[in-house]
């Protein structure tokens, strides 16, 4: 039997295969750039007084929107949604001790954020994602 080389385009249709690259070109910047990691990145910078949900929410913003990351239309509530995940200040906490990176310094309810560095690090270096 002959070696028969069928195209991508051929079996799925004209422009298949560029769908496909740019869907795996996607996958793998969400994977290395999830939510919780560009949010530590925001967040380390930040004093210990931490810095306004404003704030966080715009660095966010103008970090993502360029790279071509998914931008949801509740972008706001997206952030405060992993925020909430990953504090054990909110009800909406995992309740992993190592996923207990940020806090409200000046306390819950007060519209501000840190991040615990050395928990955040350690959370980093477990998914192999690169550091601050």
């Amino acid at each position: 039997m002959a070696n028969v080389d069928i195209s991508f385009d051929f079996l799925f249709g004209p422009g298949a295969e560029q769908e496909y690259l740019a869907f795996e070109k996607a996958k793998k910047l969400r994977r290395e750039r999830p939510w919780v990691r560009d949010i530590i990145r925001v967040l380390w910078g930040a004093s210990r007084a931490g810095i306004s949900m404003d704030q966080l929410v715009r660095s966010l913003w103008e970090m993502r929107k360029p790279s071509g990351l998914n931008m949801p239309s509740r972008f706001r509530k997206t952030v405060q949604s992993f925020l909430n995940q990953h504090t054990a200040q909110s009800t909406q906490w995992n309740g992993r001790p190592e996923s207990n990176l940020f806090y409200s310094p000046q306390g819950k309810g007060s519209g501000t954020w840190a991040v615990h560095q050395e928990r955040a690090a350690a959370w980093l270096m477990a998914r192999r994602l690169p550091a601050v």
